[in-house]
């Protein structure tokens, strides 16, 4: 009797943790897209496709990075890609860096990342980042897009650092977007 009382306690605490644990599950996945081009080293454009999917994974989202692939390519190939991967869509990233060029009122001389005085310090220089992100489905339509910005005035000769730390800056802003996207009304 003892034994079936307890097995009925335990069959009733599992009944009413199933569903708070189906609610929490995550569903989904998406392949993300490697920022830059097939074949590109750089490390802050690596860095980001990390950044982004361990973003993505903080906020219950799965994904999956898929080989560089062109962007272009990638949406043409949405079908294919969704289906080796068993995916909801792809997530497509552009990452732009803009950094000053401008001739300061001191003279330095002006170089991308900012500018070097004449004793061959690396000066303050402002830096811009500027990300898209397209949610695309297994059709290879646009769902859902974002641009977000991030700026910083860098200042030192790490000029990589500063591009990290404003890209992941960017990359938070996205996801959150992402995460609280407005989601398409079911088909009746």
């Amino acid at each position: 009797m003892f034994v079936r009382h307890l097995g009925m306690a335990v069959f009733c605490a599992l009944a009413s943790v199933g569903p708070a644990l189906a609610i929490q599950q995550p569903s989904g996945l998406y392949i993300i897209i490697p920022f830059g081009e097939p074949g590109d080293t750089d490390p802050v454009q690596n860095s980001a496709t990390q950044q982004l999917s361990t973003d993505l994974a903080e906020r219950q989202i799965r994904s999956q990075i898929a080989p560089p692939i062109d962007a272009v390519e990638a949406v043409g190939s949405a079908a294919r890609l969704c289906g080796e991967y068993g995916a909801n869509g792809l997530l497509v990233p552009q990452l732009r860096f803009e950094q000053s060029k401008e001739r300061n009122l001191t003279g330095f001389i002006p170089i991308v990342g900012g500018v070097v005085s004449s004793s061959g310090a690396f000066d303050r220089s402002p830096i811009r980042a500027r990300l898209k992100l397209f949610l695309i489905d297994c059709n290879g339509a646009v769902r859902w897009k974002t641009f977000t910005t991030a700026n910083k005035v860098h200042k030192g000769t790490n000029i990589n650092a500063g591009l990290t730390e404003i890209a992941n800056a960017t990359l938070a802003e996205a996801v959150e977007q992402f995460v609280n996207r407005p989601k398409p009304a079911a088909s009746r």
